[in-house]
């Protein structure tokens, strides 16, 4: 006995290590089985293990996160039905020549059927027809269209993963799993559509093999037994029903399963991962618990209505409004925790009172004012303007700014504003009610009663004065600056100056989706001849100089055709500029007319002398001399706070390299090239912008 034992630990042993001679083995004997007669004890076994195949296969589907899990379904689903068919035939075998088909069929018959003809007989066409008609037919359908759809989509998934390959976000590797999965994803859904034939055939099948066994054992048993025809009825009416039935439930099962499996839905974004079909169930159940409040109110009215169970109705209402009531409460209360627990971090991070644990991210746009302004007017009509700057400027200009966040604190002086980018403070500036600004400049003498504007919040050119020093010192209104009005401007160069930083790989993504979307040529063009890292740089170039990308579609066109022969960002970036030369021009010259200053021509031979080369640009080497009169020229033409509407107009090799030297002290001036310019724009020259030069020193 141990020796066998041991035989038969060794072939289960080797059978696992060969999981396709186990395969190959059940599909020789389920053919055998279509052969050869069987023993009763073996088919009541077979019977047993296919209703346990088919619960399995139920259950099993329901924890998977998608249809790829389970891409074999379709080869398991033929070989179910196909043993389900060699049973069939067994006990119909049987049935006929025995009148016996195991303890399995008769308690179908007599259990489940209750001994009845009629009931069994209707308890069968429920089951056949809900497979055949609903389940079989509706997943028939599903499978048909999912097939198509997979097959019509893959040319824009295969698009889509070459464009994320480009651009980074996924690599090598990534890339072709997802090239696998989408292979496999559309053989699989091609293989249900033919497999869910099987499923449809499956049930005409049963019907004719009861068909069958009834009509057969009646004659079997009147014509060869000698039976009266009550008795043969009676006899084979049982069998012939506890057969059909060990037959189609399995069967309903495998179709469910099919049917779960063509109409699976995944919102986990890929095929890994807990995102079962039941845990999705519940979730998506649970996610509206207003839902199930007036579930409970309906349950309530039909307890209402004369002659129904109330007491059953009643229950459900109570555990349906429960369930609503329970997950509103828990929702609010985990937000209340989230909210508390996060303003608790904020709170506790210096005192040392308990340990974070929350990773808080640092804040894009933050306005920090003193506690004293919280709720006051004046500050909430800062605000106000603020909001309409920014917006402003993400509709004109296409750049999408963060939104801004709000904060009074202690840790400021009263009369201070502070302006920070990710928590870094890039203003301060002076907020005061009673007082406003006047160049330091404007003034021929000065007051101990005036304030001097700090160095710390960049006004050491100010003097804050009441209106009744204004008054006296016979100062118009043009001639002081409120501090909101002055605080508007400042942010608004800001926002500019630092706008084009959060034109990330998302931001151009979101650009690039909308191309797509609205114009699906020229989406997939653009993805093929331009990596997203390259048309961010390109973006953030044009952002970075005020100009609008809100002409998408030019801008997109022009790195179309130069981009295929041309690599260089700032090159690129020139070619778009001169491709949207109306737009520059209205931009600067609404009404046709631009106020420009230009370089005289001894500066301009200075500035081409002293441009110098490296790999991958060209820039100024300038004495410092010649450095700092440019600089202080600038100050005079082009002051910070001041209205100007001259742009500076220079030759188009020198036009980069003279933005890069002035971007950083003098942002807000618009230098732009006579290529830039439409030939309907006129010319207002007001000057020419010399310096003294020391013919010694011109280039370091």
């Amino acid at each position: 006995m141990d020796h066998f034992v041991s035989l038969l630990n060794k072939f289960a042993h080797h059978a696992m290590k060969q999981n396709e001679m186990v395969i190959a083995a059940v599909v020789v004997a389920v053919i055998f089985m279509l052969i050869l007669p069987m023993p009763t004890e073996l088919v009541d076994s077979l019977i047993a293990v296919n209703i346990c195949i088919s619960t399995l296969l139920i259950v099993l589907v329901t924890y998977m996160p998608g249809p790829l899990a389970f891409s074999t379904f379709p080869g398991m689903l033929l070989i179910t039905t196909l043993f389900r068919l060699a049973l069939s035939i067994s006990t119909t075998r049987l049935i006929l020549l025995e009148q016996d088909a195991g303890d399995i069929v008769e308690t179908f018959g007599n259990f489940v059927a209750g001994g009845n003809l009629a009931v069994g007989m209707v308890i069968f066409l429920i089951i056949t027809v809900a497979q055949f008609l609903v389940i079989a037919k509706g997943s028939e359908r599903v499978a048909e269209v999912a097939a198509r759809f997979t097959l019509d989509a893959m040319p824009g998934k295969q698009m889509s993963i070459d464009s994320d390959l480009r651009a980074g976000l996924i690599d090598a590797r990534e890339a072709r799993q997802m090239r696998m999965d989408l292979s496999k994803e559309s053989s699989l859904f091609g293989a249900l559509d033919g497999a869910m034939k099987f499923v449809k055939g499956d049930a005409i099948a049963g019907l004719v093999i009861v068909a069958v066994n009834l009509i057969g054992g009646l004659c079997v048993g009147v014509l060869q037994y000698g039976m009266s025809a009550g008795d043969a009825m009676q006899l084979y009416s049982i069998l012939t029903i506890g057969d059909g039935l060990i037959a189609q439930i399995p069967a309903l099962l495998i179709s469910l399963t099919a049917g779960i499996i063509i109409t699976r839905v995944s919102s986990g974004g890929g095929e890994s991962g807990d995102n079962n079909i039941g845990v999705e169930m519940a979730t998506q159940l649970l996610d509206q618990p207003r839902a199930w409040l007036i579930a409970s109110v309906c349950m309530v009215g039909f307890a209402l209505v004369p002659g129904m169970p109330t007491l059953t109705f009643l229950v459900i209402a109570l555990v349906t409004g429960g369930i609503g009531g329970y997950r509103i409460f828990t929702t609010n209360y985990l937000a209340l925790q989230a909210a508390q627990s996060l303003e608790g971090d904020q709170n506790n991070d210096i005192d040392g009172k308990q340990d974070l644990r929350r990773f808080t991210p640092s804040r894009a746009y933050l306005i920090q004012f003193h506690r004293v302004w919280e709720g006051d007017h004046l500050s909430l009509t800062l605000i106000e303007s603020i909001r309409k700057c920014r917006n402003h400027i993400v509709h004109s200009f296409g750049i999408t700014l963060p939104s801004l966040d709000i904060e009074y604190t202690d840790n400021i002086a009263e009369d201070e504003i502070v302006f920070s980018i990710y928590e870094v403070p890039r203003l301060r500036a002076t907020l005061s009610r009673a007082r406003g600004a006047i160049m330091k400049s404007k003034l021929a003498t000065m007051s101990d009663d005036f304030r001097l504007g700090e160095r710390s919040r960049e006004e050491e050119h100010l003097v804050w004065m009441t209106a009744e020093q204004c008054q006296n010192m016979g100062l118009t209104e043009s001639d002081v600056w409120r501090s909101t009005s002055m605080i508007v401007s400042r942010l608004e160069h800001i926002f500019f100056m630092t706008g084009a930083e959060f034109i990330g790989l998302q931001e151009t993504r979101a650009i690039m989706s909308f191309i797509e979307q609205d114009q699906p040529e020229l989406g997939q063009e653009l993805q093929r001849t331009i990596p997203l890292a390259q048309f961010a740089a390109i973006l953030r170039k044009l952002a970075s100089e005020r100009m609008s990308l809100r002409s998408i579609r030019q801008i997109s066109e022009t790195l179309i055709e130069y981009s295929q022969y041309e690599k260089d960002i700032d090159v690129l970036s020139d070619y778009v500029r001169v491709a949207l030369k109306a737009q520059l021009s209205f931009q600067h010259a609404p009404k046709g007319v631009m106020k420009a200053r230009l370089f005289s021509p001894r500066l301009e031979e200075v500035l081409r002398d002293s441009v110098r080369h490296s790999n991958n640009s060209s820039f100024f080497v300038l004495a410092p001399d010649v450095a700092n009169a440019m600089r202080t020229q600038f100050k005079l033409l082009y002051p910070m706070h001041a209205s100007n509407d001259a742009v500076l107009l220079v030759a188009q090799d020198l036009r980069r390299m003279v933005r890069t030297l002035i971007e950083e002290h003098f942002h807000h001036v618009p230098v732009l090239s006579f290529s830039e310019i439409t030939p309907a724009t006129q010319l207002d020259v007001i000057e020419y912008i010399d310096i003294e030069i020391n013919t010694d020193t011109e280039v370091a």
